[in-house]
């Protein structure tokens, strides 16, 4: 009885010591890629220099590049920065989507990329900086649209 105790307790002291080891995956990306990287608790704040709000926070929008594609619904737009709040290759989900987006207060419109996707946008703009801003303000305003991103046309 007494080693099973002594079992048991030294068992349940490896479990817990072994809980201060996990890793953490944080976010790294470049301007155009993003890549998780494991790092163990604590190690993201080491060799960090004291940083204001607006820098503690990274950039982590993701960017992707794409060529359009006209629809018979709808022409490729002019402007060159698309915030991109959806993505699907059935087209009656994009329509479903849509109709919760306007429900929510934004007007979507659909873009096509070359490998048949539909984006569904909610803002275009000519300016890469305010559609970065507009990114964060979704994503700010909306949680459940944390995951919206910048699509830059690719030109034709």
């Amino acid at each position: 009885m007494k080693i099973r105790n002594i079992l048991f307790a030294t068992t349940l002291l490896l479990l817990l010591a072994s809980c201060g080891s996990t890793k953490k995956t944080i976010r790294v990306e470049s301007e155009k890629t993003k890549v998780d990287v494991a790092v163990k608790p604590g190690e993201e704040e080491k060799d960090k220099p004291e940083a204001s709000a607006e820098e503690a926070a990274p950039d982590t929008i993701t960017v992707r590049e794409e060529k359009l594609v006209e629809t018979v619904a709808t022409p490729v737009p002019k402007e060159k920065y698309f915030v991109i709040i959806g993505s699907f290759r059935i087209p009656s989900n994009v329509e479903k989507y849509k109709k919760m987006l306007v429900d929510e207060g934004f007007r979507p419109f659909v873009l096509k990329n070359e490998q048949g996707l539909y984006r569904v946008a909610v803002f275009s703009y000519d300016d890469e900086a305010e559609a970065r801003s507009k990114i964060r303000a979704i994503r700010k305003a909306f949680p459940q649209h944390g995951d919206t991103w910048l699509l830059i046309k690719a030109e034709q």
